[in-house]
């Protein structure tokens, strides 16, 4: 609007550049998702050598199942679990995922670009005594809800590119793809980023001879999280979006288990919505106040 671009325009414009992105890590996870089972075997061979020290530190008896490790067919127990539909499935259930993310985008755009005229139809719905406590609320709504995403996306934005960064130097392999994990995990509130730790971990354990290297991954990565969900997020979120954390956690369960993924990232947002619309009406202020985080 400051720039006088007129609305149809700005939405092509933004569909656009939203199914770029998620048509480049599409292909990107694609990539990867095929470079990694070519490199299979030797993540396995790794996995056998690292479960085969453990079993030798701890002294454990098991030389049966110690044998058994080294005398497996790998080859021909991945060809019975059908590692290639595995494969295929998840690289499925994953574009289903950036479909439904560019479906809630498009949605959140209509909304927004609708809002000027939703804001007339409530002038002319209520009467004028109500109107402009009617007017604030859903402006209100409209303002944190947008702070929230601009935010959210910034925050998940800079997580993800330092997530990578620090994964390159570190020479964990698919660091690019882990960036963009982190960054998409990132709008789960609370578990999404530490979730979005655990591939990479792993992943170095297998790939790297010592521990150190891992231990500095999995340090690093943990440091990056905690300092921008705890200190960085926070300073720049709004009042009415100080959710307490049992609220996002109750959220977080009902809308992941009606919605799945889609349900979680938006989790955040309907609790901000109750929680402004409730401290606007009188009688419900205290359900407000309970869903406050202080």
């Amino acid at each position: 609007r400051k720039i006088k671009i007129p609305k149809a325009i700005a939405v092509f414009i933004v569909l656009i550049f939203t199914f770029a992105f998620l048509f480049l890590l599409g292909l990107i996870v694609y990539a990867s998702v095929t470079s990694f089972s070519d490199e299979l075997p030797k993540y396995e061979a790794k996995f056998t050598i690292m479960f085969q020290n453990i079993l030798r530190q701890f002294n454990i008896p098991l030389e049966s199942l110690n044998t058994y490790l080294q005398q497996l067919d790998w080859k021909s127990a991945i060809k019975d679990l059908s590692l290639p539909s595995f494969i295929s499935s998840g690289v499925g259930t994953f574009f289903q995922f950036l479909i439904n993310v560019f479906l809630v985008i498009l949605f959140m755009i209509y909304i927004l670009l609708g809002k000027d005229s939703f804001f007339d139809r409530i002038r002319r719905a209520f009467e004028t005594d109500g109107t402009a406590r009617v007017t604030n609320t859903v402006k209100n709504i409209n303002d944190e809800i947008q702070k929230y995403l601009i935010v959210k996306t910034i925050i998940s934005l800079i997580t993800g590119i330092l997530a990578t960064v620090v994964l390159l130097i570190f020479g964990v392999d698919f660091a690019v793809v882990w960036g963009m994990l982190t960054f998409l995990l990132n709008f789960i509130p609370s578990v999404g980023s530490t979730i979005a730790t655990i591939p990479p971990i792993l992943l170095a354990l297998l790939q790297f001879d010592s521990l150190m290297r891992p231990l500095w991954v999995a340090v690093s990565l943990l440091v990056i999280q905690m300092t921008m969900g705890n200190f960085v997020e926070p300073k720049f979120m709004g009042k009415h979006l100080d959710l307490s954390p049992l609220i996002v956690i109750l959220f977080l369960i009902f809308w992941g288990y009606l919605w799945g993924i889609v349900g979680m990232i938006l989790a955040v947002p309907i609790a901000a919505t109750i929680k402004i619309v409730t401290a606007n009406i009188p009688s419900l202020r205290p359900v407000s106040v309970f869903m406050g985080g202080t």
